[in-house]
Parts: C-alpha cells; sequence; structure tokens
C-alpha cells in the first residue's frame, strides 16, 4: 500500500473543526487516546445560544393549574430556575456534554420488548419533551438532531415529534454520519436488570459517530446501572462522572412538566401494558387499490392489468431480519 511504501507522505488528521472542548473529550478519551484537538480557541469554547429561556415558562404549571389539575405538588415544576428545574439545567449553555441518568425514574425508565423490537418509551418521551423545550426557547429546528442505534426507537420518537418532522432530524447513528448539528439528543434505550447493553452499544464504531455528531451541546440518556455492564460503556460512565456531567433526574420528571400530548405517552400512573404497547406497522393502500383487490377476490373478475396475487403468511421477523434498509423504511412508515 501507498502508506506502507511512503510512511513519511501520511498525516494524521489531529485537528477538529465541529466540536467544542467537552463534547470532543469523549471519544478523544475512550477512541482517539488524546490525539484530537480543537481547531481553533473559539472551537474550543463556544456554546449554544439559547435566545429566549425565559419562554420555557410556557411548559410549567401555576399555583391555579396545578389545582386544577389534580396534581402531585412534590413531582411538578412551577418555575423554570436552574437546580430545581431539570429542563432549565440541561437547556443551559454551560450544559455542552451530559449523561442523563434515567435510573431515578425506574421502573419507568425500562426498555421493552416486542418480539425482535426494542424500545424505550420513558427516553422517547424525555427526547420529546427536551425538543420542544429547545424550539421554544427559540433554538432553530435545523439546529436539533436525535439520534438512536434503534430503529423501534426512532420509529417512536418520530410519532412523538411527528409535528416538527422532518424540519427537526432524527436518523440513527449511521445515516447521521457525515452530518452535525448545534444540539444532539442521543437515546441508548437499553435499561434492563441483567445490564444487557446489546450488540449495538458495543459497537463503538456506531457509538463514536453519535457521540461525534453534536457542535455545542450532547444530551446522552441512558442508564447508568445497564452501561456498566459493559467494559467500555464504564469507561464512559467514569469519565462522565470524573468531569461532574452526569445529571441524574428527579423523579416526577415525566409528569412536571406541560408538553403537547405526544411529548409525553405516559405517567407515573402508567401501567405497565400501556408502556409496552408495541408499535403498529400497517402497509397504507389506497381505497382504490383496495376495491380493486376486493374485487378481483370476491367477484372472480380479474382487471387486465392485474395479475393473480398468491396469499402466504410471513411473520415480520423473517420478512425483515436481514433487510436493514427495509426495516427503517417500514419503521418510517409507522
Amino acid at each position: 500500500m501507498l502508506s506502507d511504501n511512503q510512511p513519511s507522505s501520511v498525516v494524521n488528521l489531529e485537528h477538529q473543526y465541529r466540536m467544542c472542548e467537552d463534547i470532543m473529550l469523549l471519544s478523544n478519551t475512550l477512541i482517539y487516546t488524546g490525539r484530537l484537538k480543537c481547531g481553533t480557541h473559539a472551537i474550543a469554547q463556544r456554546s449554544v445560544r439559547i435566545p429566549r429561556m425565559e419562554a420555557l415558562r410556557q411548559h410549567h404549571h401555576t399555583p391555579s393549574s396545578l389545582m386544577s389539575a389534580n396534581l402531585n405538588p412534590r413531582t411538578v415544576c412551577l418555575n423554570p430556575t436552574r437546580a430545581l428545574c431539570w429542563i432549565r439545567d440541561l437547556l443551559d449553555p454551560s450544559t455542552k456534554a451530559c449523561f442523563v441518568n434515567t435510573d431515578t425514574l425506574l421502573p419507568l425508565s425500562r426498555e421493552s420488548e416486542t418480539g425482535s423490537r426494542i424500545v424505550n418509551p420513558c427516553e422517547a418521551a424525555l427526547c420529546s419533551q427536551l425538543v420542544q423545550s429547545l424550539l421554544t426557547t427559540g433554538v432553530p429546528a435545523t439546529d436539533v438532531g436525535v439520534i438512536t442505534l434503534y430503529r423501534s426507537q426512532l420509529a417512536l420518537i418520530k410519532q412523538n415529534l411527528r409535528q416538527y418532522h422532518p424540519t427537526v432530524e432524527m436518523h440513527t447513528a449511521d445515516r447521521f454520519q457525515g452530518r452535525d448539528k448545534e444540539v444532539i439528543i442521543l437515546s441508548l434505550v437499553r435499561s434492563n436488570e441483567s445490564r444487557n447493553v446489546g450488540d449495538l452499544l458495543k459497537d463503538w464504531r456506531r457509538v463514536n459517530v453519535a457521540l461525534t455528531r453534536a457542535r455545542t451541546k450532547l444530551l446522552i440518556l441512558g442508564s447508568r446501572s445497564t452501561l456498566n455492564g459493559n467494559e467500555l460503556l464504564e469507561q464512559f460512565v467514569k469519565l462522565m462522572g470524573s468531569k461532574g456531567w452526569i445529571y441524574d433526574l428527579p423523579k416526577g420528571a415525566l409528569e412536571g412538566h406541560i408538553f403537547d400530548d405526544g411529548a409525553t405517552p405516559f405517567t407515573a400512573q402508567s401501567s405497565n401494558h400501556e408502556m409496552t404497547k408495541p408499535i403498529k406497522v400497517e402497509a397504507k393502500k389506497s381505497p382504490m387499490k383496495r376495491k380493486r383487490i376486493d374485487s378481483f377476490f370476491h367477484q372472480g373478475q380479474q382487471d387486465e392489468n392485474m395479475r393473480p396475487v398468491k396469499v402466504g403468511k410471513m411473520t415480520e421477523r423473517a420478512l425483515l431480519g436481514s433487510r436493514p434498509v427495509l426495516r427503517d423504511i417500514v419503521n418510517d412508515a409507522s
């Protein structure tokens, strides 16, 4: 190879011009052994601009709304005040890289599995609330991105944020490669008693892509106890802890604010059945197509442009198992 024959001609690209210093530290420590450097001092120190932080008040209860809704005052947030409001804390420009620990919300924050699909409705709701809060405070939708490694989780997040999609980009880590945003919210999904992180979170190529897409703010939602079940992810958690970048959510985080219904699919009173409700995947047929098919099968009259249809049974897993692109299309349609 050319690099072997001419080693003096090979130059390692050490300077990066995307991430601020705090965000760069993660991949620089865990992957690049300290070789990365910020291209300029300005890039190293940059932070997100929040034009109207006071606008967060519209997502907060007032004493009158608290009484009329018959809510528990211990779980309700009344003011967007630092150290009292978790959303205010995470949106603050000084919070640049943060691991948002969901273990404090157990058992609501557990992952759920339906067949081969793994989702975390709690993290999807938190993503929705954070995205809505960013947009409320004036951060342009084009500056916000949501990433997860799980396609089923992506479909759930898109469903919650359907009124903002496609303005807010939401993709798997693979599809976000080569792109970047001012703010990235990353949903890790896995949260279980066995501390099983799954194969996707063990793939550090994908994880590294997800950790390096944000310019000024990276919020990582996940279970601290589950991540400690993997050696490299445990190093990540220890690194975040050593920098004081782990944020334990308050117990009433999911129900403490006012958001559109799609941002909060369940509350502390929701049953486990409601939490694990499977995502429906249904092919959309036009009324005309339905009429033609019904006419063919029920009346025995075949349109000259139609071929006879063979009817067979196949499970979703068998159909989509080895076709990742097709699985993306199905999830996007759900």
